[in-house]
């Protein structure tokens, strides 16, 4: 063609040979128009096969999002599209001025343009035999080829953006970075190109410029890969943190397949529910099942829905093995609100006391001991000495002998009760247990040992003494409502057919609100109790006014208890909770640090008490922020006893001193036996804290033998086992503990980068 063409532009033919060759120059014309439009339709067409086969690629491609998005990286997840220009109306122009010209008579002009439109088509095949190396993972070769294609003006910048993409999946960042400064340098060139804000988009997106990449989506010079800048600006905006705005951007893209990735940008916004029924969605669509599954399980698991999370990460695993392990994979943490005032006051906004385990603690607390029935000894002498006068030795010594039995019990139980008047909780616990083996059929040592158990936590124990107190006497309500109360703590069934009985049979005011209490009724049928009764009535005041909600009635009986215990530590922090509005929380932080220097407070519950003075305390000076300053009180007491250690290695844990805490909870279990299954979790949380694994595992296996009810041992043994990549010893863990809506107080996980 070309020897065809410079043999029509010869400058050396004669004058007079014109005017006898114009009709076979006028054929020439018209074979030459011919030829054109044949390459014109061949040009055509190759882009229409080209495009539709790059087209059927793209929509292959699946769009990917992980849970947790890292910034930093984020220009490694961007789909890499197809960047093939639509050209073929600029080569069709290029023709057409060259037919003008050549017509008109100027051959030069027209045979210049017949060659750059030669050059033109030459780079435009180097481009899209780079674009097809590219899409062949063929990134060395591809870029050779897009440096050839750069020859070309209207090519340099989608050139060198794709060489960038080729260099980034070799992983060559400073080629990368080279070709990706190049395309930026050579955008300007394509001002007026229709694909102008699209190839602005992708610059800005590559340098990891999110705000850059969404304002050139704002303002699109043409409509082309609109679903492609929906993706992109849903991208840009995850790593910004707003995925409500970048759900709303990837729901614009009508593709059954993205149910996966906006069910990981609703999680992230914390969108669970939402979430979860996307996630369900993208499994039903097949799309990407591994990744589907186990978000869908982490996401239950932040519901609360652990025997879900549990089943399906055990499917998962039974169905793709060791391919689902790597699945976005977790890391244990100790949640923010143990350490963080600011993460502390928001979690604390919803109330300080609202879940179970605390507020009947409450009750456990202010609950009166029951003191032996001295008139029992008496009773069993004089019947002794009545058996010896009609001869009847036997079962008079036998008498005698529980008289002189109940006579022990009693000085035991009156010991008890003298440390009890100290809050030496764990000193009374201790001459209960003993005594409960000399005469285990008395009640009221039952119901005494009972209600130590439950100020020290070990609901377990406290359940069985409570049953048991109430089983010797069904006389004694409080020891079926506080049964009750921890069955309800240790999942365990309520004994409602018998609360119900007596419910219908006892008049006192007290006993029936706390039935009303323990049998759910939230209370609607009792009245507030008399305001001149004992600290007892008004802790269940306390308890009834957070079944109905009522704030006046919270705040009249928190002061109430502040009035008639002035120094109590568990008061103050009541009455603080019930007179500052949550919303104003730097106010409330502030009456926490003043209440807390109070000269006439009594830590002695801290010294020597159980564990909800210890953990209302510890919270509150979370909350205020100045939780450092408690280890001073503490560390400065010589003779430690069990108590104070508890105290101190819980105040190490909010202190990050996790490594010293360690060492306090194992001289706890190892040198003062104290193996009960909180102590034992709180050792755990230390030891996760420390980063000692293998220990923690260890440390909650035994929690959760001692009290298979410990949730919080059983939860974070589960995410021990999963961030250690054991699906199915989590999923033991987690069916364990059921879909009860559970909320650690102390874990959480993240994904790792």
């Amino acid at each position: 063609m070309a020897e065809e063409f410079f043999s029509l532009d010869d400058e050396e033919l004669e004058e007079e040979q014109q005017s006898e060759q114009k009709q076979d120059n006028k054929k020439q014309n018209n074979k030459k128009i011919y030829y054109i439009i044949l390459i014109l339709t061949l040009l055509i067409l190759l882009f229409v096969m080209i495009f539709g086969y790059f087209y059927i690629q793209k929509k292959k491609s699946k769009s990917e999002e992980t849970f947790e998005v890292n910034t930093s990286n984020i220009i490694k997840n961007i789909q890499n599209k197809e960047l093939t220009p639509k050209e073929s109306s600029k080569a069709q122009t290029l023709i057409q001025k060259a037919d003008k010209l050549y017509n008109q008579g100027d051959k030069k002009e027209a045979l210049k343009i017949y060659e750059e439109l030669s050059h033109y088509n030459k780079s435009l095949s180097f481009y899209n035999i780079a674009v097809a190396k590219l899409k062949e993972k063929k990134y060395k070769v591809a870029i050779e080829f897009f440096e050839k294609a750069m020859q070309n003006n209207e090519l340099k910048c989608a050139s060198a953006l794709n060489a960038a993409v080729s260099a980034l999946n070799l992983g060559e960042v400073d080629t990368f970075k080279h070709y990706l400064a190049l395309s930026q340098k050579y955008l300007p060139y394509i001002t007026n190109n229709k694909l102008y804000s699209y190839y602005r988009t992708l610059i800005s997106y590559y340098k990891e410029e999110p705000l850059e990449s969404i304002i050139s989506i704002k303002n699109p010079s043409s409509e082309f890969y609109k679903n492609e800048q929906n993706f992109i600006a849903a991208k840009a905006l995850s790593s910004l943190k707003n995925n409500l705005l970048a759900i709303n951007f990837i729901q614009k893209i009508d593709n059954p397949k993205n149910y996966l990735t906006i069910g990981l940008l609703q999680a992230r916004a914390g969108e669970y529910i939402l979430a979860s029924n996307s996630l369900e969605s993208a499994k039903f669509q097949g799309v990407e099942p591994i990744k589907a599954n186990v978000a869908l399980a982490l996401v239950k698991n932040r519901l609360g829905l652990m025997s879900d999370s549990g089943e399906i990460l055990k499917s998962t695993y039974d169905t793709y093995k060791e391919d689902s392990l790597s699945t976005y994979p977790i890391s244990v943490q100790l949640k923010k609100s143990l350490f963080d005032p600011i993460a502390a006051q928001k979690e604390f906004k919803d109330r300080l006391f609202l879940d179970d385990k605390y507020k009947f603690s409450i009750l456990f607390y202010y609950a009166p001991y029951k003191v032996f029935n001295s008139n029992l000894s008496i009773d069993n002498i004089i019947k002794g000495a009545k058996n010896i006068e009609i001869e009847k030795t036997t079962q008079a010594l036998d008498y005698l002998r529980d008289s002189a039995a109940i006579s022990k019990i009693d000085l035991e139980i009156t010991k008890a009760l003298k440390y009890l008047t100290e809050h030496k909780v764990y000193e009374a616990n201790d001459i209960l247990k003993k005594a409960i083996k000399l005469y285990p059929t008395h009640s009221v040592l039952h119901y005494n040992l009972a209600l130590t158990y439950a100020q020290i936590f070990d609901f377990l124990n406290a359940y069985k003494h409570f049953k048991r107190s109430y089983s010797l006497d069904s006389h004694n309500h409080n020891a079926l409502v506080f049964q009750s109360f921890c069955a309800k703590l240790i999942n365990k069934d309520i004994p409602t057919k018998e609360l119900e009985k007596q419910r219908v049979q006892i008049e006192e005011k007290s006993t029936q609100a706390l039935l009303e209490i323990a049998l759910g009724s939230l209370a609607l049928n009792v009245g507030y109790l008399d305001a001149n009764q004992n600290r007892f009535f008004h802790s269940i005041n306390l308890l009834l006014s957070y079944s109905r909600n009522d704030t006046k009635m919270y705040q009249e009986s928190a002061k109430k208890l502040k009035d008639l215990m002035s120094g109590d530590l568990v008061s103050n922090i009541l009455y603080i909770d019930a007179t500052n509005d949550k919303a104003q929380i730097k106010e409330y932080a502030k009456a926490i640090q003043k209440t807390i220097t109070k000269d006439n407070l009594d830590f002695k519950p801290l010294y020597f008490g159980g564990f909800l003075p210890k953990e209302l305390f510890v919270r509150a000076l979370s909350i205020a922020g100045i939780i450092s300053r408690s280890k001073e009180l503490l560390e400065n007491r010589s003779n430690p006893s069990i108590s104070l250690l508890q105290s101190l290695g819980l105040i190490l844990i909010y202190n990050q001193n996790f490594e010293e805490a360690y060492g306090i909870y194992n001289k706890l279990i190892d040198e003062y036996k104290q193996k009960d299954t909180h102590t034992l979790f709180l050792a755990s949380v230390a030891a996760i804290g420390a980063k000692h694994y293998a220990n923690a595992v260890a440390l909650l296996e035994l929690s959760k033998l001692t009290d298979s009810s410990n949730f919080e041992s059983r939860y974070a043994l589960g995410l021990l086992y999963q961030q250690e990549k054991n699906f199915e010893g989590a999923s033991i863990q987690y069916k364990k503990i059921g879909n009860i809506n559970f909320k650690s107080n102390f874990f959480t996980f993240i994904l790792k980068k």
